[in-house]
C-alpha cells in the first residue's frame, strides 16, 4: 500500500477516534499520518483540533498556522482561523484573538458566530458598547443563536441595566438549548438582579447539579442561598 493510502486511513481512524473521545489514539494516529504526508492539510487541521481537545493550545496554534501558510481554500482558511480565535481566546489572548476575528470580517465573511466570539472577547476587555453592538449583530445574522443571545442577557444583567431584556434573552437561549448549565446560571443570576430570590435559587441549584465544578455556578448561587 502507497503511503499516502496508509496516511488517508490513518486519517480517517483519527476522526473516528477523535468523535469518540480517544484522543490519545487520535494524536497517535496523526502524527504517523503526518510522518508520511507532511503536507495534508486534513492530518494538520486534526492534529490541532486533537491538540486543542487536550488542552496543548501552542501546538494547535502551529498546526492551524501550517494550513494558512499552504494552498488551501478561502473556506478552509476562514475555518481554520476561526478555530485560532478561539484557542486565543481560552489563553486569554484577547488581542490575538480579536485581530482574527476581524480580518474574517474584513475578508467579506459575516458569520454569527464571529460577531458572538468577538461580543465576548470586547465584555472581557471592558468594551460594554462593542460588546452589545457584536451580539446584536450575531442575532440578527442568526435567530437561532442561543450563545449570542445568553451573552447579551448576562451583560446586561452584570451591569444591572435592561434586566428585562436580558431575562428574555436568556430565556430564549433557554429555549434553544435546555440543558445549558452556563444559560441556567445566567437566568438564575438575571432572576436575583430582578429581586426573585425563589426563582433565582431554582435555576442556580440546577445549574449547579448539571456543572458542579463551575466556580462561578457556585458563587453566584452562595450570594442567593445567603440572601435567604
Amino acid at each position: 500500500m502507497k503511503e499516502e493510502e496508509q496516511a488517508d486511513k490513518l486519517v480517517q481512524s483519527a476522526r473516528q477516534y477523535l468523535k469518540n473521545g480517544d484522543f490519545d489514539k487520535a494524536l497517535t494516529a496523526l502524527l504517523s499520518a503526518n510522518e508520511m504526508d507532511r503536507e495534508n492539510t486534513a492530518t494538520l487541521y486534526l492534529l490541532g483540533i486533537a491538540y486543542t481537545r487536550i488542552g496543548k493550545y501552542e501546538r494547535a496554534l502551529y498546526n492551524f498556522e501550517q494550513i494558512l501558510k499552504s494552498d488551501v481554500s478561502y473556506i478552509n482558511k476562514i475555518h481554520t482561523e476561526m478555530i485560532m480565535g478561539y484557542v486565543y481566546t481560552i489563553l486569554d489572548d484577547y488581542d490575538r484573538a480579536l485581530e482574527v476575528f476581524r480580518e474574517i470580517v474584513d475578508a467579506g465573511f459575516e458569520s454569527a458566530q464571529v460577531f458572538a466570539a468577538i461580543g465576548y472577547i470586547m465584555d472581557r476587555k471592558g468594551n460594554f458598547k462593542e460588546a452589545c453592538m457584536n451580539l446584536y449583530r450575531a442575532i440578527e445574522l442568526d435567530p437561532k443563536n442561543a450563545n449570542a443571545r445568553n451573552s447579551l442577557g448576562y451583560i446586561y444583567t452584570e451591569a444591572g441595566i435592561n434586566l428585562e431584556e436580558a431575562l428574555t434573552e436568556i430565556k430564549k437561549a433557554i429555549t434553544l438549548d435546555k440543558n445549558n448549565p452556563a444559560y441556567l446560571d445566567s437566568l438564575g443570576w438575571a432572576y436575583y438582579k430582578l429581586g426573585k430570590t425563589s426563582q433565582a435559587r431554582s435555576y442556580l441549584k440546577k445549574a449547579s447539579q448539571m456543572a458542579p465544578d463551575n466556580e462561578e455556578i457556585k458563587l453566584h448561587l452562595l450570594i442567593v442561598q445567603k440572601k435567604g
